[in-house]
């Protein structure tokens, strides 16, 4: 059986050498190929791609098998071709499909799933799938095809349960096309293709059950995408008068793409209690202006979703306005109260629920359900709640903290939290101030942590203070 085992120090030490570059720590005597900026410590390909097989390897070794278990499936079988790639390709191996691909997992009964993949073209050695992969076959251009291989692999295992990816409720699951679902069903024929179920809850529990190293560099992009928000929006890149919302979403574009990364973030402006147009490029930022970037860098099939928000001070200025400064208290308060909620086994929307009653005890009005709140401008005290999973993408295949409304969400209000997945604990708080004339700031908050036994756990410092911006002379 290959095995990613052996590398698995060698990537502890290539996520340690990017700690210590981000950190500014000297690495003189230490080559290492980096992205163009070396003060990220971005790793280039060869180091990614060592990361990326240690990452499959352990994800595939220690949450996969579980996952099958829990939901009595025995063989996954996850189908998909060249220009039309399966949701879940990239975190199974990757690679190049071409006629049509076959990634086939099977419990035999032992401590290790069974990982099988079949395409018609020929992976490198030193890819994920020629390094990860139990047994690999590549049968070409030829006539037969992917079909006797596929249909050896199901009739020698017999599995009792198929799962594939189909999902009304999780469109990562729900990847089989209705072509590879007829052919899936024709080539094992009818004795088996009578045992195919959905798998969308085993693949579910499988992405949320988070590995050390998927969470070692989750932690990394996330310092990374802080770092990113912190040099947009600061005094050297924001220009008042000049610099609009728009010029700071261009820049997050390009600089990621300098970093040898992707990524982007929508910038919104508040100005004394108005919300304005988001990415407008007419308006230029003033002091005074709150602007927030709600995104993230993304990186090995990995997304950040966060948020981070600076005041442009006034001239005379030298630090936070009082009043922005309560409000911005009282939006922590609401964070404290929406993470002790979150504690393994409690359900999406009930969590939402809660949050609310509490809030409205405080004296604020819930709004929603939308994902986004009403999103205008107010006089009234207001609490939106709109949580979410993240990891892969922005909006994860775990629970949703928010309303009750299936065609909406799907049944992922309805999910349990569940030990060890990544949340975003993602809400705004409105609160009236009297410098802006009783109008409020819509004050958004968003962090990213991961659920423990004893609840969430932040992966890195929230945003406890505003970044302060200087105005132009």
């Amino acid at each position: 059986m290959k095995s990613s085992k052996g590398n698995l120090s060698y990537i502890l030490s290539i996520f340690a050498l990017s700690i210590l570059v981000s950190c500014g720590n000297s690495t003189k005597d230490i080559e290492t190929p980096v992205a163009q900026d070396a003060g990220y410590g971005i790793p280039a390909s060869l180091e990614r791609n060592e990361i990326k097989k240690a990452i499959v390897g352990e994800k595939l070794g220690k949450a996969l098998l579980p996952a099958m278990r829990n939901h009595g499936i025995d063989m996954w079988i996850v189908l998909d071709r060249e220009n039309n790639s399966e949701p879940l390709h990239d975190e199974l191996g990757g690679g190049f499909s071409g006629v049509r691909a076959a990634f086939i997992f099977f419990d035999n009964g032992g401590d290790q799933v069974e990982k099988i993949y079949y395409g018609s073209h020929e992976q490198a050695a030193t890819s994920v799938i020629g390094q990860v992969y139990d047994e690999t076959k590549y049968y070409g251009y030829s006539r037969e095809g992917l079909t006797p291989h596929l249909r050896k692999a199901v009739h020698d295992r017999q599995p009792k349960k198929i799962g594939v990816n189909t999902s009304h409720t999780l469109p990562e699951a729900d990847g089989l096309t209705v072509g590879l679902s007829n052919f899936l069903v024709k080539t094992i024929g009818p004795k088996y293709s009578d045992r195919i179920v959905s798998a969308e809850l085993m693949v579910r529990d499988f992405r949320l059950n988070r590995t050390d190293l998927e969470t070692q560099l989750y932690t990394q992009l996330l310092t990374w995408s802080e770092r990113w928000m912190s040099e947009a929006l600061s005094t050297a890149n924001v220009i008042t008068g000049k610099t609009t919302s728009a010029d700071i979403a261009w820049w997050l574009k390009d600089r990621a793409l300098e970093l040898g990364v992707t990524g982007g973030g929508t910038v919104r402006v508040v100005r004394e209690g108005e919300l304005l147009p988001i990415h407008d490029p007419k308006i230029a930022l003033e002091p005074g202006d709150v602007v927030g970037i709600d995104g993230g860098l993304d990186y090995l099939g990995y997304s950040i979703d966060i948020k981070r928000t600076a005041y442009i001070l006034r001239p005379g200025e030298t630090a936070l306005p009082e009043e922005i400064q309560a409000a911005w208290k009282d939006t922590h308060e609401i964070g404290d109260l929406y993470v002790s909620k979150m504690v393994p086994g409690a359900i999406g929307h009930e969590i939402w629920t809660s949050i609310n009653e509490e809030a409205g005890n405080r004296g604020y009005k819930a709004v929603g359900p939308d994902a986004g709140g009403d999103a205008v401008a107010t006089n009234a005290p207001e609490v939106g709640v709109y949580g979410h999973s993240v990891g892969n993408v922005a909006h994860d295949i775990g629970a949703r903290i928010a309303a009750d409304i299936p065609f909406a969400y799907g049944e992922r209000v309805r999910f349990p939290l569940q030990t060890n997945e990544w949340v975003s604990i993602e809400f705004h708080v409105s609160t009236p101030l009297d410098m802006w004339g009783g109008k409020t700031w819509y004050a958004r908050f968003e962090e990213t942590g991961q659920l423990t036994a004893e609840g969430v756990k932040w992966l890195i410092p929230i945003q406890e203070q505003l970044y302060l911006i200087e105005p132009a002379d």
